[in-house]
């Protein structure tokens, strides 16, 4: 493809991916999907080019209203934006780009061109445009980040690593570094997870033997280290119960040697069945899944006080994973935030209800805001003084030989300060012998 065509190629994406409900990922994936005759290099250069553009939205958006003093630019001028002034296009460069042939982009108009000669210096933007960052987010990120928000906000806007996690029940990590050393494929050993791998650029995994086999997963080290952080153990009862596709299940399993019983709960089916192909794949044969709908709820209330150990991997805001899903930031709304603080709480109390005595509710979050980590924590606590906090720094020197990478009684990992996905987790345990009959939510 030309470079014309390749630009053309990220405007239509940056259209679908605009205009969707669904993540950006699985957009250019249906793209691609639609549009069979496009190479695997031009595939990664349009890919790259579109996160990009997602990355710098909101500095270009701003710029671009500035400029037009319209509310809604034209995906086409957000991108011609980003290739002068983020990517350093020359004017003749974007001029050829934009030439209106066949595959490019229709010129621009003479307004449009004055636009990108503009001398953008003679505009200042505010500190959130700068930064990439929702507006109305700004206050949130403020008191998270009051000495460190450019430089938190600087990784949030990186791309990420790809990081994976070896399957402890069918190979060694240094037997999968050896090999990938063989093939010539640059990879280290994440500094906690013992059982992570991390690759400084995204590769095509499904068709390698290692992911093929079972060997391998695609798992960020902060995934992991919630999972690890869960302590499950051979013969436990422990439940997911935000499950997805199973990613911390499978790490779970491995950890408890595929002995005991772990039930993987989610609301979406499909969800589910993704993760039985994966159980499949690690070879796994200790973990159930189960679907929360009307039968599911059921089933739950006759589980009371049942478990060892609740992983609650709560739906989120994702502010911690922008790095990977940038496109996030433009549909995130304070209504979204509103209801996801009333939907983790909720959950968090109905999965409470599964631990038995002296067992464990571990939640964690891919968020970096306090709203829906440490201030929901303390809000449980507030209502369920049968659970008590146990310091992460006490969890942490129980599993590992290796300092804990945070200070205080919960883990907030940040890709600016631990080089991972921004997590949260917290360990709770049920302290109360008495065992009563709970009500379960629906």
């Amino acid at each position: 493809m030309t470079p014309g065509a390749r630009i053309k190629a990220v405007i239509d994406v940056l259209e679908i991916i605009l205009s969707a409900k669904s993540p950006a990922d699985q957009q250019i994936t249906n793209y691609f999907r639609n549009h069979r005759y496009i190479g695997s290099t031009d595939r990664r250069a349009i890919a790259e080019r579109t996160y990009q553009v997602l990355r710098q939205f909101q500095h270009l958006n701003w710029l671009a209203q500035t400029l037009t003093k319209q509310k809604d630019a034209p995906t086409h001028l957000l991108v011609a934006l980003h290739l002068r002034y983020h990517a350093n296009f020359s004017l003749l460069d974007i001029d050829h780009i934009f030439n209106g042939t066949q595959y490019h982009p229709e010129c621009l108009t003479k307004r449009e061109l004055y636009l990108i000669k503009t001398d953008i210096s003679e505009h200042s933007p505010p500190i959130w445009a700068q930064l990439n960052l929702p507006e109305w987010l700004m206050p949130f990120f403020e008191e998270n980040f009051p000495q460190s928000l450019e430089s938190e906000l600087a990784a949030l806007n990186e791309a990420a690593p790809l990081d994976l996690r070896v399957n402890s029940l069918k190979i060694d990590r240094s037997e999968v570094l050896e090999q990938l050393s063989f093939e010539a494929i640059t990879a280290s050993p994440t500094p906690w997870s013992p059982f992570g791998i991390r690759l400084p650029q995204r590769r095509p995994l499904p068709t390698h033997p290692l992911w093929q086999d079972g060997f391998i997963e695609v798992q960020d080290e902060g995934s992991q280290l919630i999972a690890l952080l869960s302590d499950a153990r051979p013969g436990m009862n422990v439940v997911d119960f935000c499950a997805g596709a199973g990613g911390k299940t499978l790490a779970m399993a491995a950890t408890m040697n595929n002995q005991g019983k772990i039930i993987c709960m989610d609301t979406i089916e499909w969800r589910l069945k993704r993760a039985k192909e994966r159980f499949r794949r690690a070879g796994i044969h200790n973990a159930e899944c189960r679907t929360l709908d009307e039968a599911g709820y059921k089933w739950l209330k006759r589980q009371s006080v049942r478990f060892d150990r609740v992983l609650v991997d709560a739906p989120c805001s994702g502010t911690g994973t922008w790095r990977r899903n940038p496109d996030l930031k433009l549909r995130f709304s304070q209504n979204d935030l509103d209801e996801l603080l009333q939907k983790q709480a909720s959950i968090l109390d109905t999965a409470s209800k599964l631990v038995k005595p002296f067992g464990r509710l571990i939640y964690a979050t891919c968020s970096i805001l306090k709203d829906e980590n440490d201030l929901q924590i303390s809000q449980f606590l507030e209502t369920h003084p049968d659970f008590e906090l146990i310091p992460i720094q006490q969890v942490w020197d129980e599993l590992f030989e290796i300092d804990c990478p945070v200070k205080g009684n919960t883990l907030q990992l940040t890709p600016a300060q631990h080089q991972v996905d921004g997590f949260f987790c917290a360990v709770l345990m049920k302290r109360e012998n008495k065992i009563e009959e709970d009500t379960f939510h629906e």
